[in-house]
C-alpha cells in the first residue's frame, strides 16, 4: 500500500468512533508519524531493547511472542489491520519486556512515537479520545483472549481463533497457531484431524 493508503486506513478507523478531525489537527498529527514495512519473520520490537513507539497496523499480522528458558515458544496474541500494538511493558514502563513483537506476515504500519502517543492520550482532544477508545477496545479484547486461553480444552481456544482471527488461521503458520493455543504443532494436527471426522 502507498503511504496515503496507510493514512486512509487510520482515518477510516477514526470514523468508526465518529471522530472527525480538522485538516490542521490531522496535518499536525501526520507530521509526527512515520511509515514502516516489515518482511515476514522480522522482529519489530525486541525483548532485549527498550521500546519507544506504537504501531497502527495497516496490513498484515503481528504477534506478541515469548521464548521461554527451555526454548519453548508461546504467543500471547495477534494484532491485525486496524489494531494498535506495542511492546507494552517496555514502551509504557520503560523496562525490558518478556516478549518480542514479530511480523507473522509482511506488515505495513504507521509508527507513532511514544512521546506523541502519550501527549495525545493525556492531553489531546480528537486523537486523545481516539487513543482512549483504542486502549479500552484492546483491554476488552485482551480479556476475551485470556478467558479463552485459560480454558483447558483446545476446542475453545481454536473456536476463538475461528471467531476472532479468521485471517490468522488463513495466513499464519501452523506452528505459530499451535504456540497461541498452547499445544505442539503435532497436537494441533491431531486435533484438526479428529475435529473433521
Amino acid at each position: 500500500a502507498t503511504d496515503d493508503a496507510m493514512l486512509d486506513c487510520l482515518q477510516r478507523d477514526l470514523l468508526r468512533f465518529d471522530i472527525r478531525v480538522t485538516d490542521t489537527v490531522w496535518d499536525q498529527f501526520r507530521n509526527g508519524l512515520d511509515f514502516a514495512r516489515f518482511e515476514r519473520d522480522t522482529v519489530i520490537e525486541s525483548a532485549t531493547e527498550i521500546a519507544g513507539r506504537w504501531l497502527f497496523v495497516c496490513s498484515g499480522i503481528v504477534a506478541s511472542r515469548q521464548t521461554h528458558t527451555d526454548g519453548e515458544i508461546s504467543i500471547a496474541r495477534f494484532f491485525e489491520r486496524g489494531q494498535m500494538c506495542a511492546n507494552l511493558t517496555s514502551v509504557w514502563a520503560q523496562s525490558y519486556s518478556a516478549d518480542d513483537l514479530l511480523a507473522m506476515t509482511a506488515v505495513e504500519a504507521l509508527v507513532i512515537p511514544d512521546s506523541l502517543f502519550r501527549d495525545e492520550l493525556i492531553n489531546g482532544e480528537d486523537f486523545g479520545r481516539y487513543f482512549r477508545h483504542k486502549a479500552m477496545e484492546t483491554l476488552c479484547f485482551d480479556k476475551e483472549i485470556m478467558s479463552a486461553k485459560t480454558r483447558i480444552d483446545t476446542e475453545t481456544r481454536y473456536r476463538f481463533l475461528e471467531q476472532h482471527y479468521a485471517s490468522v488461521l488463513e495466513n499464519v503458520r501452523q506452528r505459530d497457531i499451535a504456540a497461541f493455543i498452547g499445544i505442539t504443532q503435532q497436537g494441533l494436527s491431531r486435533f484438526k484431524r479428529h475435529r473433521h471426522k
